[in-house]
């Protein structure tokens, strides 16, 4: 969403961002010299705290004379819908990924919104079924000169990774859908000529979900004879993560499910090829053969093969990373998705459909 905010018109939007709860958020959307609120923090089976918290979201687009409110997510739309509908204005909803049946799915679903945004086609064509007028952004994805990166050697002294050996990345939470395990038995099949290879894994778990799943990868790096070539770091600063995809050879991302990955399009922004099960994003972001490789969803072997061959030819490596650059650059550019984002808000604000929801590819750069 940030990435978002960035790029929109600075001429016609001034954004301002109302947070749920605290946290360190708050600091970084300030340093881009926005307006933040911070409500209360509250849990949502607390039926009166979150009336309170709708209140005040609708005293902040009143007093502050918002125009429209830009819901970020299944939580987020169940308090902005809401307070958009009380306080007169329109909600654009962003949605993330298909909701799985059930009682909070038809809830939420039954907020009022005036139009909302998804991710991939599949999101898209999930809403869409369910009577909500959508269209396709894709997420943006920074393609310049980044922010700046920790260097190779800061970051094996702060997360004991070997600063000689050769480094593979996933980033994403610890959740099996994502994958790791796969990456985990790709490494342990490797043959001897790579066993400097290194197994870099990013992220932690998140909302108390699948919490025994970090003890089952490392239960699993042991019981294969790689547990000294694991290496799990938590969850990493932007700066961090950035250095951890330049100082590795090749991203590895064997999700299950994905609706687009963010990791697979930042790596190879970063000129690094991405190596990814076939899943809805990866197989958007990922041109087989000339930017990365995709393989069936949950095949083992055809990971395990393709690693191999990948990790045994550098140049094709830094090929692939090269013209992996050059697409995201070309289709996932955050100027792009801020100027569609931008075509949405002005059409809301108007009263009239946004037309956007029959394009299903990315937008090409232009000059």
């Amino acid at each position: 969403m940030v990435n978002f905010l960035r790029h929109l018109p600075p001429e016609r939007f001034r954004p301002g961002v109302i947070l749920l709860r605290p946290g360190p958020l708050a600091d970084e959307l300030r340093g881009h010299g926005w307006d933040v609120w911070v409500l209360p923090r509250h849990r949502m089976r607390n039926v009166l705290a979150v009336a309170r918290a709708i209140l005040a979201v609708r005293r902040l687009v009143r007093t502050e004379k918002i125009s429209l409110l830009h819901s970020n997510g299944f939580r987020a739309h169940a308090y902005g819908g809401p307070a958009a509908r009380l306080a007169g204005v329109p909600e654009v909803w962003s949605v993330h990924t298909v909701e799985q049946p059930g009682w909070s799915t038809r809830a939420i679903l039954g907020v009022p919104t005036r139009h909302v945004t998804g991710n991939c086609p599949r999101t898209v064509d999930f809403f869409v079924r369910h009577g909500l007028p959508t269209s396709l952004i894709w997420p943006p994805v920074d393609t310049g000169d980044p922010a700046g990166h920790v260097p190779r050697a800061a970051l094996a002294a702060k997360f004991r990774l070997p600063p000689h050996g050769r480094w593979l990345l996933q980033a994403a939470r610890l959740q099996k859908y994502k994958g790791q395990h796969h990456l985990i038995r790709a490494l342990a099949a490797l043959p001897p000529a790579l066993a400097d290879v290194q197994a870099v894994i990013v992220g932690g778990s998140l909302f108390n979900m699948e919490t025994g799943y970090p003890a089952e990868l490392r239960q699993l790096a042991t019981q294969l004879g790689v547990a000294d070539r694991v290496h799990f770091t938590g969850f990493v600063e932007d700066d961090e993560l950035r250095g951890l995809i330049t100082a590795s050879e090749l991203v590895v991302h064997p999700a299950h499910d994905e609706d687009f990955g963010l990791i697979v399009a930042e790596a190879q922004a970063l000129e690094r090829p991405v190596l990814a099960f076939a899943a809805v994003g990866p197989a958007a972001i990922v041109e087989h053969e000339v930017t990365g490789r995709l393989v069936p969803v949950g095949d083992q072997t055809a990971l395990n093969r393709e690693l191999a061959g990948l990790l045994g030819d550098p140049a094709h490596l830094a090929a692939l990373g090269r013209a992996g650059a050059r697409r995201v650059a070309a289709l996932f550019a955050a100027p792009a998705a801020g100027r569609r984002l931008a075509a949405v808000y002005d059409a809301v604000l108007a009263g009239r459909p946004p037309a956007l929801a029959a394009d299903r590819q990315p937008e090409p750069a232009t000059a």
